[in-house]
């Protein structure tokens, strides 16, 4: 998770490796009890619609009684859906969880993905987002290689990227009000609040593109 102590140059072959996979499996074609399994219902906390999301924001808000989420925040979030796309499509098989915690490597190449726990049908941005936002301090080589090898545009995929972290953020925070410690980790929830802020006021996926504006 964030590929500590990774250089630069590792950290792009081990993104081309990682996407090459992805791809193969974004293309497998299931069948029969697999095909059974990746379309079993999943409340897995992603990015279904824009109307999900925003009533996912509206919920945020009703149990936030004592306005743990300030304001500026919910609003961010209900203008990242108000900008998403109308519908999801579940198209492809995917990991949805393939932050780098989740992979195997040794010298300088990908050897495994593992748990797929909340593998499904869905878009392949639904890994894209995985791989990037928990890439650490390489964040833009990772878009980078993703645009490149998809032939998706860098404004595109940083819009499917965010509107992806802003749904998980949203229905994490939204769990965490619902149940409280110690059924929701309080350290989880408070990683939840700063990955709003992140989002919303540091403009997460925007930065580097601001800076060279």
């Amino acid at each position: 998770m964030g590929m500590p102590g990774v250089d630069g140059v590792t950290a792009r072959l081990l993104a081309r490796e990682a996407v090459q996979r992805l791809d193969r499996m974004h293309r497998w074609m299931p069948a029969g009890h697999a095909e059974q399994m990746l379309r079993e219902p999943l409340d897995h906390g992603g990015f279904v619609s824009q109307g999900a999301l925003a009533a996912e924001v509206e919920n945020l808000a009703a149990l936030d009684r004592d306005a743990i989420v300030p304001r500026r925040l919910l609003d961010g979030l209900t203008a990242i859906a108000e900008r998403a796309p109308l519908y999801a499509r579940a198209f492809v098989p995917v990991h949805a969880d393939c932050h780098w915690g989740n992979w195997l490597a040794c010298d300088r190449s990908v050897t495994a993905l593992l748990d797929f726990e909340w593998a499904r049908f869905g878009e392949p941005a639904d890994d894209w987002f995985f791989l990037a936002r928990f890439s650490g301090p390489h964040l833009e080589t990772v878009l980078d290689v993703i645009a490149r090898a998809t032939t998706t545009s860098p404004e595109t995929l940083r819009a499917q990227c965010e509107v992806r972290d802003a749904t998980y953020l949203a229905s994490d925070r939204r769990v965490a009000l619902e149940h409280r410690p110690p059924d929701f980790p309080a350290r989880m929830a408070a990683d939840r609040l700063r990955g709003l802020e992140e989002l919303i006021v540091g403009r997460y996926w925007w930065r580097s593109v601001r800076r060279t504006s």
